[in-house]
């Protein structure tokens, strides 16, 4: 039996897959869970949305090994000031 783990849906997504990746792995209707954290996000004063964006940068994207967090690491190591150039302004 293959192990399932909580993702961001591909699939069922409007902002970031975290609603449609808890739908998928609880079995809960879509619409049920989008307005569930409709309303943690509106009814706990901002902590619900920095839950939802923790959440959108943790999970993995489904079928994906990596995180966002991940994704966005990699992104500053590949963009180097300057092209990566070692020397900058250094034109001998």
């Amino acid at each position: 039996m293959p192990t399932r783990q909580l993702t961001r849906s591909r699939t069922n997504r409007v902002f970031g897959g975290v609603a449609g990746g808890i739908a998928e792995f609880t079995g809960f209707d879509l619409n049920i869970v989008r307005l569930v954290t409709a309303a943690v996000v509106v009814f706990t004063g901002g902590v619900g949305f920095v839950l939802y964006v923790l959440a959108w940068i943790l999970l993995p994207l489904q079928g994906s090994s990596t995180s966002g967090l991940t994704t966005i690491i990699d992104a500053f190591k590949t963009n180097k000031p300057n092209g990566g150039d070692p020397h900058p302004g250094d034109y001998r």
